[in-house]
């Protein structure tokens, strides 16, 4: 199933970023980086100028848990959540994980 990024923003968005981080480019990459990042995850190039600066927020503002402090990780969280944005975490071993945020329906 493709991911659209007008169905499903934040879902394509975070796939967009897991692809840049993939390719090994960061938030300086080109939108040519970008695109060829996308196409060679199977997403079709990011159409929305929105969408590529999310993607760059988030390979800039990378959450370290090993070396960012526990205000400035919260902070990230917090941020990325009020906004709707995935965010990048680097765990205690190394690996990146991208985190999509979803919002939760109150019953009523």
């Amino acid at each position: 199933m493709k991911i659209s990024e007008r169905s499903n923003p934040v879902g394509y968005q975070a796939a967009l970023v897991r692809a840049a981080l993939r390719a090994g480019i960061d938030h300086t990459a080109s939108d040519a980086d970008l695109d060829q990042a996308a196409t060679e995850a199977g997403l079709r190039p990011a159409a929305l100028e929105q969408t590529r600066e999310v993607v760059q927020g988030a390979l800039e503002s990378l959450v370290d848990f090993a070396e960012d402090c526990n205000q400035d990780v919260t902070f990230a969280v917090f941020n990325a959540a009020d906004e709707g944005h995935p965010l990048v975490v680097i765990g205690a071993d190394g690996r990146s994980v991208v985190m999509e945020p979803h919002s939760v329906e109150e019953s009523a």
